[in-house]
């Protein structure tokens, strides 16, 4: 876990104090926005480095658990392996993360993560509180999400246990796929890592979850820009810089990790949503809240006309 900023016991307390306030404005102000309301027991806390990595072992923890149930032939090697990959992807990100919504908890919290927002803040020589306050804007945005929408973690939860349960590769397929990986790292072509070390029947529900987090990533980000302008006076200035950010963040590292793709979902998932909004308006857009078959594929993200079509035609 890399050291955080170095700040003043009195600025660290400001900032907690200042992100629990800011948090409450931006609920306000996205609620509006999205037509979206959460109830009050999907809380927002802020946490330091550690406190978001606490809790993200308690997700992996509940996923190891469904894992465990349907592997009897559990390797000590992999075991060892997993934890050591799990420990060092656990501590880069933590250094990264700025909010994260808890979708494995029930209910679930919205983290902010206050030294990560502090030091962004102070590389991105940016206004501090108008940048807690657009970081709140789109995190708050993901705590709506699940907690207006009844069925989203259910759905989500699924997802996984499907993941999990899918059958794997071979194990003798398992060489090929890793030097087609190295292959692609070294070609820096932009194929998916992560899809390339799956079987198909895996690669069919990752493509799901992808399109899941890419709308409410890029869902995210669309609020956060409708409600920016009002309440953030350097609105303009942040998002330049952050935007500079994102890109210099798609190192090899980022690649491996699949970052990189997370960097995607936001820049297409808002397209989709800013499209579509254009088009239909927030009231109508919100039919892709009534059910999961209501959700947009990959493909449709790519295409927005594809879903308003399909949508258009079930709800005639």
């Amino acid at each position: 876990m890399p050291a955080g900023p170095m700040v003043s016991a009195d600025h660290a307390a400001a900032t907690v104090v200042s992100l629990r306030e800011l948090a409450q404005v931006a609920t306000r102000e996205i609620t509006a926005v999205s037509q979206l309301e959460a109830p009050v027991t999907h809380e927002t806390v802020v946490v330091d480095r550690a406190g978001w990595i606490e809790s993200n072992m308690n997700a992996l923890g509940l996923i190891a658990e469904i894992a465990m149930a349907d592997d009897e032939d559990s390797s000590p090697l992999f075991d060892r392996a997993g934890a050591i990959q799990t420990g060092l992807a656990l501590g880069w990100a933590s250094g990264k993360v700025l909010g994260q919504y808890e979708a494995l908890a029930n209910p679930g919290r919205l983290l902010l993560v206050a030294p990560n927002i502090t030091q962004v803040a102070q590389a991105l020589n940016v206004d501090e509180r108008d940048f807690q306050l657009w970081v709140c804007l789109h995190e708050e945005t993901h705590r709506l999400q699940f907690g207006a929408v009844s069925w989203m973690q259910g759905y989500f939860i699924d997802l996984i246990k499907e993941m999990i349960a899918a059958q794997g590769l071979p194990g003798r397929a398992y060489p090929w796929r890793f030097i087609h990986v190295i292959n692609s790292l070294i070609r820096d072509d932009g194929a998916s890592l992560i899809e390339m070390v799956q079987s198909e029947e895996q690669v069919a529900i990752y493509r799901k979850i992808t399109a899941l987090l890419t709308l409410l990533e890029g869902h995210a980000d669309f609020v956060m820009d409708q409600g920016g302008p009002d309440l953030v006076p350097s609105v303009t200035e942040i998002r330049s810089k952050f935007e500079v950010r994102r890109d210099s963040n798609k190192k090899l590292l980022t690649r491996v990790l699949g970052m990189d793709e997370k960097l995607l979902q936001y820049r297409k998932g808002e397209a989709f949503v800013s499209n579509c909004v254009a088009e239909m308006g927030i009231s109508d857009f919100n039919v892709v809240w009534e059910s999961p078959e209501n959700l947009p594929t990959v493909s449709e993200i790519e295409n927005p006309q594809e879903w308003r079509s399909r949508i258009l035609r079930s709800h005639v």
